[in-house]
């Protein structure tokens, strides 16, 4: 397995898709900061789930 730690900047779900593209999976946390406080994953999960053509996979944070 290889893994790699890079500080980018830009949206976050674009740039998480965007180097993710030939990954596996790609793992976010699912505790949102905005929204609604029925919200069940954050905005970035939520945008990977409808733009990612691989896996996502959320875990609770904290």
């Amino acid at each position: 397995m290889h893994v790699t730690h890079e500080v980018l900047t830009g949206h976050p779900v674009g740039e998480l898709a965007r180097v993710a593209e030939h990954a596996l999976a790609v793992v976010v946390g699912r505790r949102g900061r905005g929204g609604y406080t029925g919200m069940r994953i954050g905005s970035v999960a939520h945008g990977l789930l409808h733009r990612a053509h691989y896996p996502v996979i959320t875990v609770p944070t904290g």
